[in-house]
């Protein structure tokens, strides 16, 4: 025996209330900003800035194998891994936070291009400052 069902009526379904849903108004622009030249050249600074993909990261560079990237949020170095450093959008503001770690710091250009990172700056090696590089110690003066 099979029960046949009643036909459903269209419209509201029992229980539920009707919302009319308010129509969005025109909006007129009444008050037309002018914008300085200075704004201007402000602004097209700022959107050729965020469409520029070169980045910076501070590393620490021992070998080709053996590279520390910096990572600012965590205050430590990830190693042999770009993509745990901390990519500055300005140079200026990678090399003053350079100066607080120390000498042996180097600033290293990627680009984020392709959604990947990529290296521009060619690897420079871990070198002694102030000091020559040469095959032979440094000699010992004269003891009288």
């Amino acid at each position: 025996m099979s029960k046949r069902r009643a036909p459903q009526k269209r419209g509201r379904a029992p229980g539920r209330t009707s919302v009319r849903l308010a129509r969005p108004r025109r909006s007129r622009v009444r008050d037309v900003v002018k914008l300085s030249p200075a704004w201007v050249r402000e602004i097209n600074r700022r959107v050729r800035d965020s469409e520029n993909p070169v980045r910076y990261m501070l590393a620490s560079e021992f070998s080709r194998r053996f590279i520390l990237y910096y990572d600012v949020s965590r205050d430590v170095f990830a190693m042999n891994d770009p993509s745990e450093g901390t990519l500055f959008k300005r140079r200026k503001a990678a090399e003053n936070v350079g100066k607080l770690l120390g000498r042996r710091i180097v600033i290293v250009k990627f680009t984020t291009q392709g959604g990947k990172l990529k290296r521009l700056s060619p690897y420079r090696g871990f070198r002694l400052r102030g000091q020559k590089r040469s095959g032979r110690p440094a000699r010992a003066g004269k003891l009288s």
